[in-house]
């Protein structure tokens, strides 16, 4: 669902990488969950390059003091002043509100066994859900789609936050900015009750309002208000992410990022304990952007993916930029062997020219796809009429997570090289979306083809056709083969049309005045040589590069 910019507007303009000379800036892997360094008996005849002779992109940086922080979404929104949940922190306090109404056909909902059913959902052990037929809580999902990088805590708070009036006297009051309002009501009646004797309706074991900003920021580290009211077919009653104007305050924290969601998205299924809307939204709360087209003309994507059509994990993109895991940069000749990620953390990116190491730069990203972990489930029962990978295969997809800095005047024909100092992505996957004059190429015929955040590249040749959804004839099986030679179908999925990456367009000065560098090309094939059985992951693949 929708991420709701209209509090914090985003400068539009973007910072584009000039140069495409070849380097490599990247560390080696401390704590990456990464399992990928072993070698099958497909390559033990092999006498060139493997894993154990490349290193692991970068997810840090080392700032002024000397200093090594995370390098993630959430630095870009720390750069705007919009802190978002940290995708790395270890124990956040995340307020969830039960927000009801007056209206009398609402009461029925407003129930002690509402607040218990959410907790589950939110909160639940695996034993509690399978007593009531669930799947994965929020906080089980998050814990194993980061390897235990990410632990989300927090409480549904145990009474329910009733506004004064009906959900259409609340709806009048606030018009579009639902959510801001009911999460400022909320803290404001968090902090009344907390103030009576007994801690009024929150009981005698309640949370001082200060222990929900854990950090100690001035913010409350995430607030999210589920509300009673059906949800609709408008962004008035939806569920989405939003933020508040709100300033830091260290005495009185403010609300700062929140979810907005009907307890209806509960109700989709698994016996009323459904977690996916809620774990999306909670993506967007981590930074992660909507894969899908908000404009419905393409789709990138294809539906696979859990900001897309909330099916399964989150992409190996997903989790790079969110710290959770550090693929291999392949730059050269070799035999790669590639575990599930959703297990295992595995996958490697082969960089464009002059890479800059993070995940904030344009890489082709590879991944062994397999219905094993958080991705078993929805791979092979599908979720809301869309089906995932339910035999294993290789992804292979474009990114340009390319960002640009808080100084519009130096987005021209300048290299991001320090994406630390960036507040967001040039990029997102709505067609004609987040476009400057630089966003696309121009076509044979004089028309646009515009660049995107991260597409699929299709193995079995289908194009982003409106509504499309894919199974795993997408994936790149046994003997099959990729690359961008002229005519070739992956070639025509670029935005450039050919083997050229989007960093060829490059500035000069003005984005009317602009030159293609011919040289900057993904100049490799991809060739599946096996995907068998694992005794101890359940699949692995051999993947062969070869650098023309």
């Amino acid at each position: 669902m929708k991420k709701s910019h209209t509090v914090i507007p985003v400068m539009l303009l973007a910072l584009f990488l000039a140069g495409c000379n070849s380097s490599s800036n990247t560390t080696p892997s401390d704590t990456t969950p990464s399992t990928g360094t072993s070698t099958s008996t497909s390559t033990q005849t092999w006498e060139g390059k493997t894993n154990e002779d490349f290193e692991y992109a970068k997810t840090t940086y080392t700032d002024l003091s000397g200093q090594e922080q995370p390098l993630t979404r959430n630095t870009l929104y720390l750069n705007q002043n919009a802190p978002h949940l940290d995708s790395l922190a270890p124990e956040p306090h995340v307020m969830i509100v039960p927000f009801g109404f007056t209206d009398e056909n609402l009461q029925e909902k407003q129930t002690p066994e509402t607040i218990e059913r959410m907790r589950k959902t939110f909160f639940g052990t695996p034993e509690e859900l399978a007593e009531v037929g669930g799947w994965e809580s929020l906080a089980t999902y998050y814990q194993k789609s980061s390897y235990g990088k990410s632990n989300f805590q927090g409480q549904v708070i145990p009474s329910w936050c009733v506004y004064d009036g009906t959900a259409e006297q609340f709806k009048s009051k606030y018009g579009g900015g639902l959510g801001v309002g009911a999460a400022e009501y909320a803290a404001k009646w968090y902090r009344t009750e907390y103030a009576k004797e007994g801690h009024g309706s929150l009981g005698a074991d309640a949370h001082p309002y200060s222990w929900f900003d854990s950090d100690k920021d001035g913010f409350l580290d995430l607030v999210w208000i589920v509300y009673s009211q059906p949800t609709g077919t408008t962004s008035d009653w939806w569920a989405y992410v939003t933020y508040t104007s709100n300033s830091s305050n260290k005495i009185t924290p403010t609300v700062k990022t929140l979810g907005f969601a009907s307890i209806d998205w509960m109700n989709s299924g698994f016996n009323g304990y459904d977690p996916h809307t809620f774990i999306h939204e909670t993506g967007h709360t981590y930074g992660l952007d909507d894969y899908y087209d908000y404009k419905n003309t393409w789709t990138p994507m294809c539906g696979v993916d859990m900001m897309d059509h909330n099916l399964g994990d989150h992409s190996m993109y997903s989790k790079f930029t969110l710290g959770w895991t550090k693929p291999l940069v392949v730059d050269d000749t070799a035999q790669i062997t590639l575990y599930p990620g959703t297990t295992t953390g595995d996958c490697f990116i082969i960089p464009s020219p002059n890479y800059n190491g993070t995940a904030f730069d344009e890489y082709m990203m590879f991944e062994l796809m397999a219905p094993v972990g958080l991705a078993e489930q929805d791979y092979i029962n599908g979720y809301t009429g869309t089906t995932g990978f339910d035999v294993p295969g290789v992804r292979i997809t474009h990114v340009d997570a390319r960002a640009y800095k808080a100084n519009t005047d130096k987005f021209n024909g300048e290299n991001v090289v320090e994406p630390q100092n960036c507040v967001d992505l040039i990029l997102d996957n709505t067609y004609g979306g987040r476009i400057t004059e630089n966003d696309y190429f121009e076509t044979s015929s004089g028309g646009k083809s515009y660049m995107y955040n991260y597409g699929l590249m299709v193995s079995n040749g289908k194009t982003w056709e409106k509504g499309l959804s894919v199974d795993s004839g997408a994936l790149f099986k046994k003997g099959a083969r990729f690359n961008l030679d002229e005519g070739s179908s992956w070639a025509q999925t670029m935005p450039s049309g050919s083997n050229l990456w989007n960093k060829a367009k490059v500035n000069n000065g003005k984005y009317s005045n602009y030159t293609i560098d011919k040289t900057c090309t993904f100049d490799y094939s991809i060739r599946v040589v096996s995907i068998e059985e694992d005794a101890t992951y359940g699949y692995k693949a051999v993947v062969q590069v070869t650098k023309r």
